[in-house]
């Protein structure tokens, strides 16, 4: 994991895979769902004013120097009341702290329910070597550029919006397959 903050006072991670797989640390992110009514605000900027709260949080919870929150996956579970972290892929460095004071209740919720769904499919994922990083808050954009059925951006003829940057996907795979089909609808265009 590495830190990739945009910007002062908040924290923001994001997985890494060194190019020969050779790290000690599996690197992995379990994503939960935010709807617009989670967003807790109005208007087309309620989604960024949400995500700058958190890694706000995540930054004053790391100790305000970019350092990211950690728990064990077993402390985060029962509570907060787990024993330190003592070695983490995190870089520039971590710190202990209760996740729950970074993440929305809704978002705690739901990861408990998913390690404890992930626990009854592969029995041994509980386990106490499993270390909670947070908070990545960029799986996807807050906003969206809208597109019409034809692909195209409402307001940009000959604009076709994908990807993870215009608000249509949440990662490698579903970029890719969204930039397949915005070429698509592209070469229908211009036919």
């Amino acid at each position: 994991m590495i830190g990739c903050s945009a910007r002062e006072g908040g924290v923001i991670t994001n997985g890494m895979s060194r190019f020969h797989g050779d790290s000690p640390y599996a690197n992995s992110a379990v994503v939960v769902n935010v709807r617009i009514e989670d967003l807790g605000g109005e208007g087309p900027l309620a989604g960024l004013a949400f995500r700058r709260h958190w890694e706000r949080r995540a930054f004053l919870a790391g100790g305000g120097n970019h350092f990211a929150p950690v728990e064990r996956l077993t402390g985060f579970l029962a509570g907060g009341k787990g024993s330190p972290v003592e070695r983490c892929s995190y870089r520039p460095g971590f710190r202990d702290a209760d996740l729950r004071d970074v993440l929305p209740v809704f978002v705690g919720e739901a990861l408990k329910r998913g390690f404890a769904e992930f626990e009854r499919k592969m029995p041994g994922f509980i386990t106490r070597e499993a270390t909670l990083i947070g908070v990545e808050t960029r799986t996807s954009s807050p906003l969206r550029i809208v597109r019409g059925e034809n692909g195209q951006s409402t307001t940009v003829a000959g604009l076709f919006p994908c990807g993870e940057g215009s608000g249509y996907s949440g990662g490698i795979v579903s970029s890719a397959l969204d930039g397949v089909r915005a070429a698509e609808r592209l070469i229908v265009s211009m036919g």
